[in-house]
């Protein structure tokens, strides 16, 4: 019988006060724009003398866009000219974007390799031998030089303690609940919090039924489960099976020794991101499974959580030519990642092998604060990284919409072992707040297949990771195997499958295009996807496959989600029509004298 668990409202107050991330001072002196006002008369004199006429008056973004347009030597000998140049030649974002905007061509062209990091992209780029002095640039008064250097000396561990002390204190009092005592996320006792499992009592059944919508945990009562549960590759083992393995990190591509040395010291506002899914070393640690190409085989981790199996994974069907999917991460305290939703309408889990990460998660329909997108959600825009959304109030009001509406967000702490879930379409974004090293994979469960194939089929502009060279080739060994022009069978008339030789007529003028055809290129969207045929390929290959009674239910999600689209468009016209009834009202008044009505200003005149 499953145990009644009291609902715990969080009285916790988690918000950061303005006192909490005390400003340090920057290398160069430099301070922030504010200061100017309290400047001496000295000061500002220097600073008026150091900049001249012309740079004097240019707002400091348009500086750092001219700067921005010099080479290496151009950069470094600007920066002696004078103190003002000396402040904004320093800038790292300047030396960072001269080295990762470069192709690894232009890096050995320009001089901007190195083979050792020296603390700083100028030193290292430059090879400069540390210490070196610093000159002091007290009267150059700027938010863009220093803004930066004040988000990279946050320490997330003591900024948001008191949610890391929560999430222990929750641990402590109920630890991994079984999925008898917490049968769904409502009955977690913590509202606002990320519930926790344990693994050992959750059957894919009850995940399918209950728990596919919502984030959770899973950990164990069990203290040596982290031990045998997950593979032990923390940054020691990494390091000492694979120093000069070269790894991908956001644009580029180091040696792990080069990494770790740059990760353990840099002032980088939003530090690298080691994010790897084809190294040298990914290949020994993931073993493939069995392909039909060579080229391009499949790893899937050999143990993955309870949820989350292999023949319950959808995307398993495209093989080969399947986009990257699983992933070894690893980044200093303070990287993370921005607010994002994972691609293709994918699920996901993540397991910290090292480390601890603080999650927000704010389900599809509430976009969180400090984030703001189109229609579509094609385009995302916010703040520039992590610290700038946490420093600017943002988390306070994330925190304020979790505890105190109804918005069904949620905050949480995967430590050393556990297991996150992320369901699909659910914003988040994630902050390492200790030196971390994670595993993670995207796929779609056969639950959810009607979610994906709507995203497929509806925002083809916005399916990412495929590739053209390898989707047709794929294609045309599947063609083949099916026999070439011969009709397919078109199964029992369940939905969209009466559309078949429509679906096989799109697969093959796609393959008799020529110009789609690409080389490799990085993690990421692709060019040229919306002209891909994902949503038919998926279909004919689910069927090829045997998983007729998985697609027959995602064609009903499917029909579930155009009828609540529908409502939702319906109801936007009647509030739509209610505004303008009003407004038409109040026009006419305002045109009758007698009445002396207000007016919005709207005009309905239909033309004589």
């Amino acid at each position: 019988m499953t145990k009644d668990l009291p609902r715990k409202k969080i009285k916790h107050n988690l918000k950061i006060s303005s006192q909490a991330h005390t400003l340090p001072k920057h290398p160069l002196n430099v301070k922030p724009s504010g200061n100017q006002i309290l400047a001496s008369l000295q000061d500002l004199e220097k600073l008026a003398k150091s900049s001249g006429p012309f740079f004097g008056h240019l707002p400091d973004a348009i500086i750092f866009q001219i700067l921005g347009f010099l080479d290496r030597d151009s950069l470094f000998k600007i920066s002696h000219s004078c103190k003002f140049f000396y402040a904004f030649a320093n800038f790292e974002e300047l030396w960072r974007n001269l080295y990762t905007l470069a192709t690894p061509e232009e890096r050995i062209e320009k001089r901007l390799s190195f083979p050792q990091w020296r603390g700083s992209w100028r030193s290292s780029i430059m090879r400069l031998e540390l210490p070196w002095g610093q000159i002091d640039c007290g009267f150059v008064y700027s938010d863009l030089l220093f803004k930066p250097y004040s988000n990279s000396q946050i320490n997330y561990a003591l900024l948001l303690q008191q949610t890391i002390e929560e999430q222990k204190r929750n641990i402590n009092q109920s630890g991994y609940l079984n999925i008898e005592d917490c049968p769904n996320p409502i009955s977690y006792p913590y509202k606002g919090r990320i519930p926790r499992l344990d693994e050992s009592t959750l059957t894919y059944e009850a995940f399918e039924n209950n728990w596919s919508n919502h984030p959770f945990i899973i950990g164990s009562k069990d203290k040596d489960w982290v031990g045998k549960r997950w593979s032990a590759w923390d940054m020691k083992y990494l390091l000492e099976e694979f120093p000069n393995v070269k790894f991908r990190q956001e644009s580029v591509q180091w040696p792990l020794e080069l990494y770790f040395d740059y990760s353990n010291n840099n002032s980088d506002e939003s530090p690298l991101y080691l994010f790897d899914c084809r190294s040298k070393a990914f290949e020994k640690l993931i073993p493939a499974v069995e392909s039909d190409c060579s080229t391009n085989v499949q790893r899937y981790y050999p143990n993955p959580p309870a949820f989350a199996p292999k023949d319950k994974d959808m995307l398993s069907v495209f093989d080969s030519c399947r986009p990257d999917h699983t992933w070894l991460i690893t980044g200093p305290a303070r990287s993370g990642s921005t607010w994002h939703k994972d691609p293709n309408s994918t699920d996901a889990w993540n397991v910290v092998i090292q480390g601890a990460k603080i999650w927000i998660m704010f389900p599809s329909e509430v976009t969180p604060p400090g984030v703001f997108t189109d229609f579509q959600e094609g385009e995302v825009v916010a703040p520039i990284g992590v610290a700038e959304w946490v420093t600017s109030g943002f988390w306070n009001d994330s925190l304020k919409l979790i505890d105190e509406t109804n918005s069904n967000g949620v905050i949480g702490v995967t430590f050393e072992g556990e297991c996150m879930y992320v369901p699909a379409g659910w914003w988040h974004t994630v902050i390492n707040i200790e030196d971390s090293v994670a595993l993670t994979a995207n796929f779609v469960p056969s639950c959810k297949l009607g979610k994906a194939l709507q995203f497929m089929k509806e925002k083809k502009g916005q399916v990412s990771g495929f590739r053209h060279d390898l989707l047709q080739r794929f294609l045309k060994s599947f063609l083949a195997k099916q026999g070439k022009d011969e009709a397919f069978d078109v199964g029992n008339g369940h939905g969209d499958n009466d559309d078949t030789q429509f679906r096989l007529e799109i697969l093959k003028r796609y393959l008799e295009n020529q110009e789609l055809m690409n080389e490799d290129e990085d993690v990421g969207e692709l060019k040229g996807t919306d002209q891909m045929p994902v949503y038919e390929a998926f279909i004919e290959l689910l069927k090829a496959k045997g998983y007729e009674k998985e697609l027959d239910y995602g064609f009903e999600q499917m029909r579930q989600i155009e009828k609540e689209k529908r409502k939702g468009m319906v109801k936007k016209s009647e509030i739509w029509e209610e505004l303008t009834k009003e407004a038409r009202s109040q026009s006419v008044e305002s045109e009758n004298p007698t009445t002396g009505g207000f007016s919005f200003g709207f005009s309905f005149e239909e033309d004589d």
